[in-house]
């Protein structure tokens, strides 16, 4: 702001930071909140070294506890959010594989007596899996989502043999028997999801699918948004036919359920199979039926613009675009939005740069400090 808009103009931006919240977990949730993820960042440093823990204490022995463990998912999350992998690597580094004897609430029967097990969030051995495949090895990334993947089996397969997590006798009821099936079927889930993605990353498309299928067993309630995506996947690959069977049994599973959804998300899939055959009439048809549904649809909204542009209608595909901003800066400001908005302005006319610096000035008003700027292509 300060080099585009001057002293003035980056004075009046007013944004949270570490020092104007609370210096608890109640700071740190209206920090994400506001999408101040670098201040976050910071406060987490801070109550972590309230903790004795973080900023300094490389090396030294320490004592985690559940709060500590949260806070350091929390801030190595918001690392990989920031796209800063290496320092969250490094983080992560102390922790090893996160199998650790001090990581486990045995080794705290002062604190925790009678509790078993990995004081780890099972969120934070996700991310540490998958970290992996940002810094260019995702074989790795894999390598430890199938170790994740068979601790969550071994479990599943003790409890439902009655058994307990570990293999010991259960003491459990029934229902809390059910609850944790419930839970570690979930979890399994989430891991074949994460090996899904780790695999569409690494191009190997045939296994790709192959994974997001089996998730459709872990969240059957998931299974028009899975179905839709790997659809989706065929259409980037350029295969129109599997892709289009695929909205096919989308539209059959859809038709059991009441709802709008429903409705749009075999719209939405008609229309970018439109896109696909490059027939941008068309897509755009579906993309404002859409609209007409649920006006507040920014994807419908982005590529109805989008198709406007490809159909030669670049001042009604701006008017588009511009409205939709106006009509709800908070919830339309998005990166993908402004970077379709500021390559139009480009196209248009020789004053662009003034009109991203107006756009620059609507975002400095409502954005975090997480917002990323190259989408303004100001440079």
């Amino acid at each position: 702001m300060l080099r585009f808009l001057g002293e003035k103009a980056a004075a009046k931006r007013q944004v949270l930071n570490a020092d104007s919240v609370e210096q608890s977990f109640v700071g740190l949730k209206q920090l994400i909140s506001c999408r101040n993820w670098r201040a976050a960042v910071d406060l987490c440093g801070r109550l972590l070294t309230a903790h004795g823990q973080g900023y300094g204490k490389s090396g030294l022995p320490t004592s985690h506890t559940t709060d500590s463990l949260q806070l350091w998912f929390v801030r190595l999350a918001l690392l990989v959010k920031l796209g800063l992998f290496q320092n969250a690597e490094m983080e992560f580094e102390p922790f090893g594989n996160l199998d650790q004897p001090d990581l486990y609430y045995e080794y705290y029967p002062h604190v925790y007596p009678g509790r078993r097990g990995s004081m780890v969030p099972f969120s934070m051995r996700i991310l540490h899996a998958e970290l992996q495949q940002y810094l260019g090895n995702p074989q790795e990334s894999l390598d430890r989502l199938h170790k994740v993947k068979t601790v969550c089996s071994k479990i599943l397969a003790n409890l439902e043999q009655g058994l307990a997590e570990d293999g010991g006798m259960s003491s459990v009821t029934q229902e809390g028997r059910q609850a944790s099936v419930r839970l570690w079927r979930s979890r399994l889930g989430r891991v074949m999801y994460s090996m899904a993605n780790c695999l569409l990353l690494m191009k190997d498309y045939v296994l790709a699918v192959e994974a997001y299928h089996s998730v459709i067993k872990y969240y059957p309630e998931q299974e028009p948004q899975l179905l839709s995506g790997i659809g989706r996947i065929s259409l980037q690959i350029g295969d129109i036919k599997t892709a289009e069977k695929y909205f096919q049994d989308v539209e059959k599973v859809t038709q059991k359920l009441d709802g709008l959804q429903g409705k749009i998300m075999v719209l939405m899939n008609s229309a970018f199979l439109h896109l696909g055959q490059n027939n941008f009439a068309e897509a755009h048809r579906f993309f404002t039926e859409i609209l007409r549904m649920d006006p507040t649809n920014a994807v419908a909204n982005n590529n109805a613009a989008v198709c406007l542009l490809y159909l030669g209608k670049l001042k009604d595909s701006l008017r588009q675009l511009e409205a939709m901003v106006q009509q709800d800066p908070r919830h339309y400001l998005h990166e993908s939005v402004l970077f379709n908005l500021t390559t139009m302005y480009e196209l248009e006319s020789s004053r662009s740069m003034q009109k991203k610096q107006a756009l620059l000035e609507a975002v400095a008003g409502k954005e975090g400090d997480s917002f990323n700027t190259q989408c303004l292509k100001l440079a």
